[in-house]
């Protein structure tokens, strides 16, 4: 218990080092989650399992958000939040950004996670970690998930769409989410020399099909931090 609650303590206390001297992704915040990665059990997007004292410091972290014209700069890129979302402070440390969707199936979620040059794991690992959290209503499993490739302003961009019965994903403490049925999963992993950003939205069916267009164009509104 004493050394699990050092190693928190430690990457707590790097990310909180970092974020003071920086809003940019830093080799700090990739060497963060290399340490995070390290249980592959844990979903690496739930982040840690903080204890009260912690979660308020994390709290007081400086986070971007959308300018007037609902542009957010995310250190090494930028982009233009749909203006019908509404900006959250996120309340984990890997996550950048997050949002309140609104829709037909009532609220869904949109996420920036980044964790350094180190990201959370590879590319196929993430995508199959996604997949492998939502199940058919029979309980079998889904396998017809085709990634769309392409590129924006030069980055090298994946986008998969999942929907179906969703197992709640992993809690910070590497435990089972709460499933609920009827959910769509959209995310994009956007490659950049700083490490990779994963870009989330996940929801009410209904909902998250409603705003597929404004998240395209969304992912699409992607640009280099000038």
């Amino acid at each position: 218990m004493k050394n699990k609650l050092n190693r928190k303590a430690i990457i707590l206390g790097a990310l909180l080092l970092t974020a003071c001297q920086s809003k940019g992704p830093t080799p700090n915040e990739g060497a963060a989650a290399a340490t995070e990665t390290q249980k592959p059990t844990a979903d690496p997007h739930a982040g840690l399992d903080l204890s009260p004292q912690q979660q308020t410091a994390v709290d007081k972290i400086p986070r971007p958000e959308p300018d007037a014209s609902g542009k957010i700069d995310l250190g090494a890129v930028t982009m233009q939040v749909p203006e019908a979302w509404t900006f959250q402070k996120p309340r984990a440390l890997m996550r950048r950004a997050q949002f309140k969707v609104p829709g037909p199936g009532g609220e869904a979620e949109s996420v920036v996670f980044f964790m350094g040059t180190a990201g959370a794991g590879s590319e196929q690992a993430n995508i199959d970690r996604w997949i492998a959290q939502f199940t058919n209503k029979d309980g079998s499993r889904i396998v017809d998930v085709t990634p769309v490739e392409k590129k924006v302003s030069g980055f090298e961009v994946t986008q998969i769409e999942v929907a179906g019965e969703y197992d709640g994903g992993m809690t910070p403490g590497g435990q089972p989410g709460q499933a609920t049925s009827e959910q769509r999963l959209i995310a994009a992993i956007v490659s950049t020399s700083k490490g990779p950003y994963y870009i989330k939205l996940l929801g009410p069916t209904a909902t998250v099909a409603e705003n597929r267009k404004v998240f395209d164009d969304m992912i699409a509104s992607i640009k280099p931090t000038p």
